[in-house]
């Protein structure tokens, strides 16, 4: 049996890169797929597509993560079209590098909103709707950086930092409703989002144990195993697809 047979999900910045790879593993696990999207439409449009191949359903929302309203629209859509919300991935983020003496006022509040502003509305107006069916599974998607920092990543770092804290504290506080709140912190994985140079990259991957960089597919069993009945005993737990770069 499919581990997600019967369920239903929505995944932020489901169209590309870590989320469109969840959104197509959890479809092959049997789970009827919602993403939200807020740039490149035609993916998000192949991405249902794709789902459906995949004999299941699909729904894609635009939708930005920061505004109160779209966030509360998004989740009366997919109430609609499925019926209700068995798995959450909070998954939208934007990344920027820059050196902190230049760093702009805007582009460090754009950072926070996007990610903690973000979760934190999508997570409350899915929380309700889990309480009300009695459990769910929520999964945030945090970072290495979360843990280490790195140069011209400060603001990156920090709004990661603060999710991970997040996704802790309301694991604690949604336990007793049957929600189960995880999250995942990749390591450097190449989607093609990432602003460093393609030699940094290459300079990173020649230092982690397994010498590769990872890519969205090598990520996914961790996304599964968190939606599924095998993370029962799961709570408040980070997951690390890290090729070895840092083993908490």
């Amino acid at each position: 049996m499919k581990r997600l047979e019967g369920k239903t999900a929505l995944i932020t910045g489901g169209n590309t890169g870590i989320g469109r790879a969840v959104a197509l593993a959890y479809a092959e696990e049997g789970a009827d797929v919602a993403i939200a999207w807020i740039a490149r439409e035609p993916e998000a449009h192949a991405v249902v597509e794709a789902i459906e191949r995949r004999g299941r359903r699909g729904l894609a929302v635009r939708a930005d993560v920061t505004v109160e309203a779209d966030v509360r629209a998004l989740v009366a859509r997919v109430r609609e079209a499925f019926g209700r919300i068995d798995v959450f991935v909070s998954n939208a983020g934007i990344q920027q590098a820059a050196p902190i003496t230049e760093l702009g006022v805007e582009d460090w509040d754009r950072m926070l909103a996007v990610h903690l502003r973000g979760a934190f509305l999508c997570c409350r107006e899915v929380a309700r709707v889990m309480i009300a069916q009695g459990g769910g599974r929520i999964i945030t998607v945090t970072s290495q950086l979360a843990y280490t920092g790195r140069a011209r990543y400060a603001a990156y770092s920090a709004a990661k930092g603060g999710l991970l804290a997040f996704t802790r504290a309301l694991a604690q506080e949604l336990a007793p409703f049957g929600i189960l709140v995880n999250s995942v912190a990749p390591g450097l994985i190449d989607t093609g989002f990432d602003p460093l140079p393609e030699e940094a990259k290459r300079a990173h991957a020649a230092r982690l144990p397994l010498r590769r960089l990872g890519t969205p597919e090598d990520v996914v069993g961790a996304f599964v195993f968190l939606a599924s009945d095998e993370s029962r005993y799961f709570c408040g737990q980070t997951l690390h697809p890290n090729g070895g770069e840092i083993m908490p």
